[in-house]
């Protein structure tokens, strides 16, 4: 089954998605957290799902990149892949990358569909975000210092299912 929640093949903005993938409801997701919470902690579990996604957010941009010659290019693919895998609407905005900044807005995050919370929930689209930008930052030869990926507006906390985050390269 595909993100869209019919079986098969479908071409999407980066071609085929993977015979060997799968997806499940926002609810399932949610209970899969909240059973981390209880495991270990809250905390415990948003850092689990952070660095989980990081290294999946550094393969998938590094991906994108051999289809794409700019990084402009790469950020409307990825922008598109997300959507098409129903991660939410992503857009980029202000975003320079010589100063290595910019924000990025979120509508509908599964994370926050699935969460109804008053604290930032969105951690497993965080990761995968900060995981895009080391990646991109470590091609654009920038510093090494590691990407800090900020969630700056949690959608859990807005009837909108806004997200903002700050990119910083």
């Amino acid at each position: 089954m595909n993100p869209t929640g019919k079986t098969g093949d479908t071409k999407g903005s980066l071609g085929k998605l993977p015979k060997r993938s799968f997806s499940f409801p926002f609810e399932t997701f949610s209970e899969m957290e909240s059973t981390l919470e209880l495991i270990f902690s809250p905390s415990a579990a948003s850092v689990i799902l952070f660095m989980t996604a990081l290294k999946c957010g550094t393969n998938s941009y590094r991906k994108i990149i051999t289809k794409a010659n700019t990084n402009e290019k790469v950020l409307n693919h990825l922008s598109k892949l997300k959507s098409e895998q129903n991660w939410g609407k992503l857009s980029f905005h202000d975003i320079d990358f010589e100063k290595g900044s910019g924000k990025i807005l979120v509508v509908n995050s599964f994370e926050t569909v699935a969460r109804k919370t008053s604290q930032p929930s969105c951690h497993l689209l965080r990761g995968f975000l900060a995981g895009s930008q080391n990646y991109l930052k470590n091609q654009s030869k920038l510093t090494k210092k590691k990407a800090p990926e900020k969630e700056m507006n949690s959608a859990s906390l807005h009837s909108d299912k806004l997200s903002e985050y700050q990119l910083l390269i």
